[in-house]
Order: structure tokens, then C-alpha cells, then sequence
């Protein structure tokens, strides 16, 4: 078959590990400059941050900061670039059309897809990411009590109707509809404490996850009071192609709307399973992921099951997209 609308979809916060990106890094040129131009912008090194080597070559761990907020969403946004524009360059060398009609990122990774798509520069895409992540950051270190919670369905799907109900009698929120099988709840981890303990009785897991505060919950409303003040000096222009948005599913191409996405994400829910299935509804043929860990791919083949899911994050994963590409063309 011919791919005629290939996705791309983008990685959010926690696909993040050390030596990410590093293989292209030492591989070409335009990739270093990719992360020296960011590097300038943060005003720190972050090739460094994503994998600081030793003096003798061994790679040297430093999840003190590439866990921490404030460097990790810079560094997947920057990371999940790379990685596009490596699979761009490469397409184009080759003589292959890549033909992308719609992107997506999850959370974060909507600012990758926005880059991508020609929303602002990458200096403006750069330091507005960074701003996203102090206003956040900021937010959470208030609530050092609240958290976020995935929960999983075990054995059989979720009832996302229950879920809500039950996240009301709690008082926490909904956050992340990530899959039928794995949704995000925030709030007190107190009660969300008490509501895994009722979660485990009916046969559902969940797990805490390591987050620096309640992202996605109506508690970040004051970051992104903070942040609408950056999206609103921020120059956008109209997109090459939509994305699709992670809290209405809409979309989107124009200014107005981008700033208005960038605000309500903060603190409200992400549908990354609406987004998807508006985009296979949409009649996608393909799913590429860029960047680190292949997280949404994993997710798409429980969602999409039925729509090839590719990654681009180091030269394997890269020269597997490619063959695919190829036999297509």
C-alpha cells in the first residue's frame, strides 16, 4: 500500500532517560546545532543534561536534573525535534516523499508538534517551553501534597464513566485519558491513596507517578494564569498542517487557537485518546512517533490496533521507519 497520511506524534513528560538523542548527536552535524541553539536560549548545556559523558566516555548519570521539570520538558521538546528533523533529512536524501498531514504531541510533545509544523521558531518554541515549565514547576512546589496516579485495567478495560464518578467522591480529577486501559487521575494523595485502596478491590492497579505536582488539574490554574502572559507575547503563525489538540481533539491551525489550547492544558484534562481516534477517523494510514522511548507508540497499537505505529528516537529505530517508507514508495 501507499502511506498517503502519515501522523506524527510527539512524546510528552516521562519519556525522558539519559543519553537520549545522543546517537544522532554524535552522528550529524545539524543535530549538534540543534542542541547548541537550545543550549543558548536555556542559558545552560543542555547536551549535558541529556547525557553528560566522562572524561573517559562513560556516560555518567544525572536524573537529579533530567527529572526535574524545569530541564526535562525542554530537553524531549528539543530531543523529539532532533529526531524529526533527522527522519526529514533523511526522507530527503533518499529521494522519499514524506507526506504528513496531521501531528500531535502528547502534553509537552504538543509544543514539538507545533515546531514542526511551523507555529513559531525554534528559539520562540524553545523559551516558551521553558517558561511552561518554571509556571508549572512553581505551581506544584505549593501542593507538595498533591500528585498525579495512573490507573490501569488489568484484565479488561476501563469504565470511564465509573472512573469519574468515583473521581468525584474522592475530589480528585481525571487528567490523562491515555488508553482504554490506562487513564491518569490528580489531586491529594491522600485521597488518592483511599481511592487506589476501593481501585484494587474491583480488580484495577495503579501506581503513583513521579511528578513534581498535580499537572492537568484544575490546582495549575494560577501556572497557567502565568503562562497565558507568555503565549500571548508569543509570535505564532498559521500551521503548515493542523494538529490535533490535546483537550478538545479540534484541529487546530490558527494563532487564536493555539494560545487558547496552550492555556487550558495546564489545567485541564488531556484526551490523547480522542486526539488519536479523531486522527484515525480522519483516515490516517500510518502513525510516526519522533522521539524518546516509543511511549505513544505502545499506546497506539492498543488504540489503533489496526494502523502500522513507527519510531524515530536512534539510527535502529530510524533505519526500520526508513525500510517501511521505502517498500511503500
Amino acid at each position: 500500500m501507499k502511506y498517503r497520511k502519515i501522523a506524527l506524534v510527539c512524546p510528552g513528560q516521562g519519556s525522558q532517560y539519559i543519553g537520549m538523542g545522543k546517537e544522532f548527536y554524535d552522528t550529524y552535524p545539524f543535530v549538534r546545532d540543534i542542541y547548541d541553539k537550545a543550549s543558548d536560549v536555556l542559558g545552560y548545556d543542555l547536551a549535558n543534561v541529556c547525557f553528560k559523558k566522562h572524561a573517559l566516555g562513560a556516560v555518567i548519570r544525572h536524573k537529579a536534573d533530567l527529572n526535574k521539570t524545569i530541564y526535562t520538558q525542554p530537553a524531549i521538546m528539543v530531543t523529539s525535534y532532533a529526531c524529526y528533523r533527522v527522519l526529514e533529512e533523511s526522507c530527503r536524501a533518499q529521494g522519499l516523499e514524506l507526506i504528513v498531514f496531521l501531528a500531535a504531541g502528547h502534553s509537552l510533545g504538543e509544543y514539538t508538534a507545533l515546531l514542526i509544523t511551523g507555529a513559531m521558531t525554534f528559539e520562540a518554541a524553545v523559551d516558551l517551553v521553558q517558561t511552561r515549565a518554571r509556571c508549572m514547576t512553581d505551581v506544584g512546589k505549593g501542593y507538595p501534597g498533591a500528585g498525579l496516579m495512573a490507573v490501569l485495567g488489568r484484565k479488561k478495560e476501563l469504565d470511564y464513566d465509573q472512573l469519574c464518578a468515583k473521581c468525584k467522591e474522592y475530589n480528585v480529577y481525571i487528567t490523562v485519558n491515555n488508553t482504554k486501559k490506562q487513564i491518569v487521575v490528580g489531586g491529594s494523595k491522600q485521597r488518592l491513596g483511599e481511592l487506589a485502596k476501593e481501585l484494587k478491590s474491583e480488580g484495577m492497579a495503579s501506581t503513583l507517578l513521579k511528578v513534581e505536582g498535580p499537572f492537568h488539574t484544575p490546582i495549575m490554574r494560577p501556572g497557567a494564569e502565568k503562562f497565558k502572559r507568555a503565549l500571548n507575547k508569543t509570535t505564532f503563525d498559521i500551521l503548515s498542517r493542523p494538529i490535533v489538540a490535546n483537550v478538545t481533539t479540534d484541529a487546530i491551525v490558527d494563532p487564536r487557537h493555539i494560545r487558547d489550547e496552550g492555556y487550558h492544558q495546564i489545567f485541564q484534562p488531556v484526551n490523547w485518546r480522542g486526539a488519536m481516534e479523531k486522527i484515525v477517523a480522519g483516515g490516517a494510514d500510518l502513525f510516526i512517533e519522533v522521539g524518546p522511548k516509543k511511549v505513544l507508540t505502545n499506546m497506539l497499537r492498543e488504540i489503533a490496533p489496526s494502523i502500522p505505529a513507527l519510531n524515530v528516537e536512534d539510527p535502529a529505530s530510524l533505519e526500520k521507519t526508513m525500510e517501511a517508507l521505502k517498500i511503500d514508495d
